[in-house]
């Protein structure tokens, strides 16, 4: 039995008792910060054009679109929100995919979940082998795959962990859901060199889309082969530049220690690319400690555990999602603002002429001497800022793999939902489905759920 085949034992297999308490606590914050996401990420424009492309093309109403009071196919809703809920780049991330987790479990989940009427329990583990699985097979990546080959970890290793979820709650058999992640791998796909645009969130929900519908045609009779990750023209070989896959990896972890539990979900506090929340983090201690006048900054240098660019392509940003993926525009925006929330995030507030003046300021390189070396292996960032009268303020800011639950608490948790629920719900119905939420196994169907964050 090969790897694609011991992965699809897994997924049919595992039972809800089988995760541990730690790793069901990652999960409810997960399933809370994604669905929080998609809400606020429910009025930006790319919703408005994928919602209207859902309209178009949609048929069946099997599936509810998040905070838009329409339902459409479970592919097409699991597309719409899997992007919707990666609009604002607010969703939660996980070392072990070097990327974004929940956004590509649950909005599959939810759409097959929603179509075939199945409880808040399933829903739920269907959701935490989903993130076992892409977190697994990550592992087995090589070393360098989300660094330098141009691929968008969230995206290919999503289309995964979303054919996981879907194959799970449709029921398939092991050699039917084999086939599943073996043609969900022909249609992963995702380049880094799209962020900053509205590519960046398609990324998620086409991961998302790409799962559903990889399980549905199997359940249907499509055939794939059964060993599309390990094979030698593979997933894991092609997607690793055929240099340093491991395909034993996977399975050293899997079912047995719980990526849910170490290490866990981080849960964003700033909307924008996650390599850029330490150097932030770094800034606001620092602020803390010595009041910075943005306009007494000669020059900012920022110390990265990574090569740059990588995800923060943006070096000079003209609107609000390029300024996601620039720590250009996020550290200024910190030092003029003493924030970094929504509001930061609108094409005007990038280009205003105290922001243009301090871009220029700022530069981005690695700790010397650790150059060409894998990313966060110095699991620290540093911001040190030089004033005009001479002085250098510094601080530094370590990475935490903590885990199960990193960047919260979870009352700052329900604090972040209602923010972002609100853009879109009233407050009746934000409440209504935080309880639902927070009690989602003790559901007998995800329908009140979605009915509560439908935003009719």
């Amino acid at each position: 039995m090969g790897l694609t085949d011991k992965v699809a034992k897994f997924i049919i297999t595992a039972t809800y008792e089988d995760f541990p308490s730690k790793a069901v606590f990652a999960a409810r914050h997960g399933i809370i910060d994604c669905v929080a996401c998609a809400l606020a990420g429910s009025k930006e424009q790319v919703t408005n054009i994928l919602v209207g492309f859902a309209e178009d093309t949609g048929s069946a109403s099997a599936a509810s679109i998040i905070g838009r009071g329409i339902k459409t196919s479970a592919p097409m809703a699991a597309f719409v929100n899997g992007a919707m809920g990666h609009a604002l780049d607010y969703d939660d991330i996980t070392h072990a995919i070097k990327g974004h987790p929940s956004v590509v479990c649950l909005p599959s989940a939810l759409a097959i979940g929603e179509a075939i009427g199945a409880s808040g329990r399933d829903v739920m583990l269907a959701y935490m082998i989903a993130f076992e699985v892409g977190c697994a097979i990550a592992s087995g990546m090589g070393v360098d795959y989300a660094d330098d080959l141009g691929w968008h970890p969230t995206a290919p290793l999503g289309t995964l962990a979303a054919a996981a979820a879907a194959s799970r709650l449709l029921g398939l058999n092991q050699e039917q859901t084999a086939m599943a992640i073996s043609l969900a791998a022909s249609n992963a796909s995702g380049l880094r060199e799209n962020f900053g645009t509205m590519t960046k969130p398609f990324h998620a929900g086409n991961a998302s889309r790409g799962g559903v519908t990889a399980a549905m045609l199997v359940k249907r009779g499509y055939t794939a082969a059964t060993t599309g990750l390990e094979g030698r023209f593979g997933f894991m070989h092609a997607f690793s530049g055929g240099r340093g896959e491991n395909v034993s990896a996977p399975l050293e972890r899997l079912g047995k220690q719980f990526f849910l539990e170490q290490p866990g979900v981080t849960i964003k506090k700033y909307p924008c690319c996650g390599s850029t929340h330490r150097p932030l983090d770094a800034y606001f201690l620092l602020r803390k400690e010595q009041p910075v006048d943005y306009r007494e900054v000669d020059s900012v240098e920022v110390l990265v555990d990574f090569d740059p660019p990588r995800s923060l392509i943006h070096y000079d940003p003209h609107t609000a999602l390029e300024g996601k993926f620039s720590i250009q525009y996020c550290l200024a925006a910190a030092l003029v603002d003493d924030t970094v929330g929504l509001a930061q995030f609108e094409d005007a507030m990038v280009m205003r002429p105290e922001i243009r003046a301090l871009i220029p300021k700022i530069t981005m390189k690695r700790y010397p001497g650790n150059e060409g070396k894998p990313s966060w292996v110095e699991e620290k960032n540093e911001v040190r800022i030089k004033l005009k009268n001479g002085t250098v303020l510094s601080r530094q800011q370590r990475r935490d793999y903590a885990g199960p639950v990193l960047g919260v608490t979870p009352e700052g948790m329900d604090m972040k939902f209602r923010d972002c629920a609100s853009r879109a719900l009233p407050m009746s119905k934000v409440n209504e489905a935080l309880e639902i939420l927070h009690n989602l196994e003790k559901q007998p169907n995800v329908n009140g759920l979605m009915t509560a964050v439908s935003g009719k």
